[in-house]
């Protein structure tokens, strides 16, 4: 998407059966746009597979097909061009339907030349941003498939050190690449204060999504394997994981509960507080994601004391996991994750940091019957002898 794509002039078809009102519009909008004219649908349509224009502007009312007609077989060709529908007869139960068929807008004949020129101008603007955004999207959809099927190729545990670093340096650019789009977007949205600026939006919230998306990625692999003693700090488990359900609600309305066996002051571990939060928030959404679909969704976190040690135990209503793949959920780049899903590495992260605490992970499952995951972790008063000194975590 260069700028001197993006500074082409764009492109207007008009439909019309009538030579006055095409040769008006010609003239009004020749001096800023590419025009095509067509005087029956058919003429038009051809023109429109072979110049894909920005903007179609088609009379209502013609022979042999009518512009609802013909409204319908563009949208099929192409969804997200903008369509403006003109129509002679002041009949606003026929613009009406042409707005439920997919028109963007109508006018009525005879039109005025300046407001022509105003509501061509934002639908072409509107189609250009449609057609970047697509762009971007099929760019970072690319480049996310890519990166994924690379990672999936390098050996698990044995590489990966190399492969951290081997992640770490190719996302680089696809991350330079999306903030570049990011920076061109923010100019334009101080520019054009306008409709436009509602698509912009979208297409900025698209692509900071993906940005997220890869900057926790580099993150998680950054930091794997990576104890750091200075952040070592006493942890109410059941606080913060009432923080993990906050952020995990913000968009659903799953029912959450927290049940304890006896006070809460004996859930207290010891550890560092970011490390453990994300490994806990990887058990969170993931019991969010299987339930989503489920009519009545609930996750349940209970805590006991088990041997000394503090058990919590997270229980779903999902969809579960089959048998045969329960074995995989744990290792690096699992083959039953998706592009959708992630690249496989949430579970076997959570585990590794539930690890280093000298805690341990054991999840059950079958489908169609929920999910369970039990995390096991030393108090905080027994900790503090595994955590004296480095030496102790060898």
């Amino acid at each position: 998407m260069s700028a001197e794509n993006s500074g082409k002039k764009g492109k207007v078809l008009v439909i019309d059966d009538e030579r006055g009102p095409r040769e008006s519009l010609r003239m009004v909008l020749k001096y800023d746009y590419e025009i095509l004219l067509a005087d029956r649908v058919d003429a038009g349509i051809s023109l429109l597979r072979e110049n894909h224009p920005d903007l179609v502007i088609m009379d209502i009312r013609m022979p042999e097909k009518s512009g609802i007609d013909g409204l319908r077989e563009i949208r099929e060709i192409n969804p997200n061009i903008s369509i403006i529908m003109l129509t002679g007869y002041g009949d606003l139960e026929t613009a009406q339907q042409a707005i439920r068929f997919g028109a963007n807008d109508y006018l009525q004949k005879p039109f005025d030349a300046d407001e022509i020129q105003a509501v061509v101008k934002r639908y072409v603007e509107r189609s250009k941003l449609q057609s970047r955004k697509k762009q971007a999207q099929e760019e970072l959809q690319k480049m996310t498939q890519s990166l994924s099927r690379e990672v999936g190729k390098t050996n698990k545990l044995t590489s990966l050190g190399a492969a951290s670093s081997e992640l770490v340096r190719d996302l680089r650019n696809p991350l330079t690449i999306i903030r570049g789009y990011l920076d061109l977007l923010n100019y334009e949205l101080k520019e054009k204060q306008d409709a436009a600026s509602g698509e912009m939006s979208e297409y900025l919230d698209q692509i900071e999504k993906n940005v997220e998306r890869c900057s926790l990625l580099v993150e998680s692999w950054r930091t794997l394997g990576r104890f750091d003693f200075s952040q070592m700090q006493r942890i109410p488990l059941p606080k913060l994981i009432n923080e993990c359900f906050l952020d995990a609600a913000a968009h659903t309305d799953i029912s959450f509960a927290v049940k304890l066996d006896g006070a809460e002051e004996q859930y207290e571990m010891l550890g560092e507080r970011l490390q453990i939060k994300r490994a806990l928030q990887n058990l969170i959404d993931n019991a969010v994601k299987a339930v989503s679909q489920e009519i009545e969704p609930k996750i349940t976190v209970s805590f006991f004391m088990r041997n000394g040690d503090i058990e919590m135990k997270i229980q779903d209503n999902g969809c579960g996991v089959d048998l045969q793949k329960l074995r995989w959920i744990f290792e690096p780049f699992d083959h039953t994750a998706t592009i959708e899903k992630g690249a496989g590495l949430g579970l076997f992260i959570t585990k590794k940091v539930i690890e280093d605490h000298r805690g341990r992970l054991r999840f059950e499952s079958r489908v169609n019957e929920g999910a369970s995951a039990s995390v096991f972790l030393p108090q905080a008063h027994t900790a503090l002898g595994y955590f004296s000194s480095p030496e102790s975590m060898i």
